[in-house]
């Protein structure tokens, strides 16, 4: 793994090591020694941390200096001889010219011009500060800027009441005033002697009209995908030494778990499964995930496994002051640490799939009538009740005619606010002052209609990027990088030339990957009907605290700090907190469906209220001077 940073001054001084050395310091966490290589050269200075031992830092490419965080697909050459040349080729297009994971900066001394750019899904991160007249400072988290003074620390209050409000960043926020990262697939360009603030280039544009395109069977779809995934899966490997896998039982990390023990057992080199589950086993059967990653061991007994409880978050716990609700010893932390302490260098993880190459879009059935693929509807409703055990008719009312009923009519038949509710949704813990323009900057649903717009902006502009973000400054605390075998370019590009129907086969939904592990994954996996995951025991674990969570909540409001009224509701997160059920209860509602508690409040907006109290509560203890920023 390595972190980039650097500075380009505009004031007429050079850069200085000093200014290097403290960017580099503030991203390197406690117990690690990267090994640290800087570049000066008149107003620019370059660093690079590399962690692999390798030492790797600036180097010198066809007149450029290159600073790169990279691992590259289908390429022939260095990562940094790629960059330049796609550079010189395409210009502010490079970065959708370079397939892998990577964050760049690119360095031209005769012309005095610098250029940023980030791969097409933000597997690598890259943030950047502008002073007008003094620098443009990068690095590959925003902690190597404000933990360095070169940015500061004081929050953007709308970005972060978005990030809670929808568990990621919207666009180029990173949830500080003075700070953006660098989208995915952009580039910025910046020249010597330029007086206007930098703009960043979308290069990762893909074109809607050619969605959906493929002409095929569904078993020719179903071969492509299979051999594109594993040859995906197989590119991350690293050459030698053991790599990490996230395995939570579904279908997306099972894949990638046992393509990896398949192609690394070829190699001679081990797998570590990471998997995170609550402590105890509750709810209904069928969405428990424990059989499943038990079912990946046992046809892959080669595979080491460490198994995580995921804690109880309660607020206090440390985080990482670059992501909200990062948990520091938390279920993510220590599975990456057991990666480190394994001897892997990378995690391979499955975040991505449903977007992509297990695509989970909404409202199938609707879509294939709204696109009059009326025989394909009939064929696969009645295999989907077969699938289900349910009569035609049920499938038809459930899978069909309740995703077309009008919005209003469907809250007639079955009340439930939505996040934005601004009494009984999360929009209600938030305060009056910013409300609106956090629900104006949230990320809108997609995948809802499962048109070509929709689905290229599931990928160019929507919640990846941000997800993947978290993933790398988790990892990059035990020096270890991680990478996303089910967005690689080439299956990205795939699953979007498939058309709607093709998602649809055999009275399943997320296809043709099922069919395309064939032989790969446990027929309990790939065939299960359920998305397991973790909607968990909290609500049994809350209700134990509750009374703690009362006091605290109690405390914020008898001596309330500016930073945090001017971003919280706390009576109204009072009043969720209040909505926990009692310990007698709390059973009724673990892994439940979406419904409703006494008084109309959704099922999650008490959880929710938790979330926004430990939020609160870590900005009530922020330093004066380091709050917020209009």
């Amino acid at each position: 793994m390595r972190l980039i940073c650097g500075l380009l001054r505009f004031d007429g001084t050079a850069a200085t090591e000093t200014v290097l050395d403290g960017m580099a310091a503030a991203m390197i966490a406690g117990g690690l020694s990267p090994t640290v290589s800087k570049r000066l050269d008149g107003p620019l200075g370059l660093a690079v941390l590399d962690f692999t031992g390798a030492g790797a830092g600036p180097a010198d490419r066809q007149g450029w200096v290159v600073a790169a965080d990279a691992r590259l697909d289908r390429s022939g050459s260095t990562a940094e001889a790629a960059m330049v040349e796609a550079l010189q080729r395409h210009g502010p297009d490079f970065p959708d010219h370079v397939d892998g994971d990577f964050a760049v900066a690119l360095w031209r001394r005769d012309t005095g011009e610098l250029w940023l750019g980030r791969d097409f899904i933000g597997a690598r991160p890259l943030a950047w500060t502008w002073r007008p007249g003094r620098w443009l400072a990068f690095a590959s988290m925003s902690k190597g800027l404000h933990g360095s003074g070169l940015a500061s620390p004081a929050i953007d209050p709308v970005a972060l009441g978005a990030h809670l409000f929808q568990s990621y960043f919207t666009g180029a926020d990173s949830g500080f005033a003075d700070i953006s990262y660098l989208q995915a697939g952009h580039s910025l360009h910046v020249g010597l002697r330029d007086t206007s603030s930098p703009r960043p280039h979308r290069a990762y544009r893909p074109d809607p009209s050619r969605v959906g395109r493929w002409r095929g069977t569904r078993e020719q779809a179903a071969a492509t995908l299979r051999s594109l995934v594993q040859e995906a899966v197989a590119a991350r490997l690293p050459a030698e030494g053991p790599v990490a896998c996230d395995l939570s039982g579904g279908l997306d990390s099972s894949a990638v778990t046992v393509l990896a023990a398949r192609a690394a057992r070829r190699r001679g080199g081990r797998v570590l499964a990471l998997s995170k589950t609550m402590p105890t086993a509750q709810g209904p059967a069928e969405l428990d995930e424990r059989p499943l990653i038990a079912d990946v061991l046992e046809q892959e007994k080669d595979v080491a496994h460490l198994l995580v409880h995921d804690v109880l978050p309660m607020p206090g716990l440390a985080e990482d002051i670059d992501w909200p609700g990062s948990i520091i010893d938390g279920a993510d932390d220590r599975m990456l640490a057991g990666a480190a302490s394994f001897g892997a260098d990378r995690v391979l993880s499955g975040v991505g799939g449903d977007e992509g190459a297990t695509y989970n879009g909404a409202k199938l059935y609707a879509t294939l009538l709204r696109n009059g693929r009326l025989i394909a509807l009939t064929r696969e409703l009645r295999a989907r009740a077969r699938t289900d055990g349910i009569s035609l008719a049920r499938a038809i009312r459930s899978r069909l005619i309740g995703p077309l009923l009008p919005w209003p009519l469907r809250q007639a038949l079955r009340p439930s606010p939505g996040m934005a509710d601004r009494r009984n949704g999360v929009a209600a813990y938030l305060s009056a002052d910013i409300v609106d323009r956090v629900l104006a900057r949230r990320l809108r649903t997609v995948l809802q209609t499962n048109t070509p717009a929709e689905r290229t902006l599931a990928f160019a502009d929507h919640h990846i990027p941000s997800r993947c973000t978290y993933y790398s400054i988790m990892a990059a605390r035990h020096g270890v990088a991680v990478s996303f075998p089910l967005l690689d370019r080439r299956v990205v590009d795939f699953i979007l030339s498939l058309p709607v129907q093709m998602f649809l086969a055999d009275g399943q939904s997320r296809q043709p990957f099922r069919a395309a592990m064939h032989g790969i994954l446990p027929d309990s996996v790939r065939l299960a009907r359920h998305k397991v995951g973790l909607f968990d025991d909290r609500f049994t674990r809350y209700a134990d605290c509750k009374a703690e969570l009362l006091r605290k909540i109690e405390a914020l409001r008898a001596t309330p700090s500016p930073v945090v009224t001017e971003i919280f509701d706390l009576g109204a997160i009072q009043a969720g907190l209040e909505k926990l059920p009692g310990p007698e209860r709390a059973h009724l509602f673990v892994r439940a469906s979406p419904s409703t508690l006494a008084g109309g409040m959704p099922v999650w907006s008490p959880l929710m209220a938790v979330l926004f109290l430990r939020a609160a509560w870590r900005l009530s203890a922020v330093p004066p001077g380091e709050g917020t920023q209009g």
